[in-house]
């Protein structure tokens, strides 16, 4: 809608997770590294956590994307609301064991240790990465404990990527002395959100600087330096931008944006006035 008034190629902050986008903070390009060190060296599994929105599940992504140029086998699966018999129907499938919809819990077991087996025997190695674990049922938990201890323990074939919002809940804590890493994303400071403001603009072909340095401050303040809380301010911001003809975004704008978020009364309502006039 504002990409023709801000000369952008796409929009900037839109929340896809596009790998193009993925802005290598040094704390994602450290999570990367130690999750590159798990998978290549044959390590049974990483526990990585962070606040909603700092990029977990986008970062797996790109660890996938980077693990196919490797021999192993990198599977995502996000666990959001699965039951234990749905958690391990969707391993079966991501890795192409066949199952049936009425295949029951006993026979997706007995598949997967089969296929474990083949993978000692053929020294192959597969890597799970299992995003939103503290949002499954709590049986899931279990499953993961188990085949974690699958296999050879001194040179596992199976190696397991966890992801929760805390470290110190007793869900990450049941499956991280199981692990060998444990993996955390913090939240940006202000140098850090200018820099994923400035590389979101630059790869949607901005030229130009768009954001005032009291906006920046504001932006950080506001979004508490969560990337997911930046994308979404910093969109308003440009459509309010682009509404009132502006030439630059100042804090005013991302207040203004921030109250919109909140649902909170405003003067005016910037939002619905663009929508009526597309």
């Amino acid at each position: 809608m504002y990409c023709d008034f801000w000369n952008f190629t796409q929009a900037p902050f839109n929340q896809r997770l596009d790998l193009e986008y993925f802005f290598e903070s040094e704390l994602h390009e450290e999570a990367l590294a130690r999750l590159l060190f798990v998978a290549e060296e044959q390590k049974k599994g990483a526990v990585f956590t962070g606040p909603s929105g700092t990029g977990k599940t986008l970062t797996l992504k790109v660890l996938q994307y980077l693990l196919k140029r490797s021999p192993h086998r990198c599977e995502y699966i996000d666990l959001l609301g699965l039951t234990e018999e749905e958690f391990l129907w969707q391993v079966c499938a991501q890795l192409r064991l066949g199952p049936a919809h009425t295949t029951a819990l006993p026979q997706l077991w007995r598949s997967l240790a089969d296929y474990l087996t083949g993978l000692q025997l053929t020294q192959s190695r597969v890597i799970l990465l299992l995003d939103h674990v503290d949002k499954s049922h709590a049986e899931c938990l279990k499953s993961i404990e188990r085949l974690l201890h699958s296999g050879n323990q001194e040179y596992p074939s199976l190696s397991i990527v966890t992801t929760f919002e805390n470290l110190n809940s007793g869900q990450a804590a049941n499956v991280s002395h199981l692990s060998d890493l444990a993996i955390e994303l913090a939240p940006f400071d202000l140098e850090t959100t200018q820099n994923y403001i400035v590389h979101r603009l630059s790869q949607s072909g901005c030229s130009k600087s768009v954001f005032t340095d009291d906006a920046f401050e504001e932006i950080q303040k506001t979004a508490e330096g969560t990337p997911q809380k930046i994308n979404q301010i910093c969109d308003l911001a440009l459509l309010a931008g682009y509404e009132q003809s502006l030439e630059e975004i100042d804090s005013s704008v991302i207040k203004s944006a921030n109250l919109e978020i909140k649902g909170a009364p405003t003067s005016t309502n910037r939002i619905s006035e663009v929508m009526q006039g597309v």
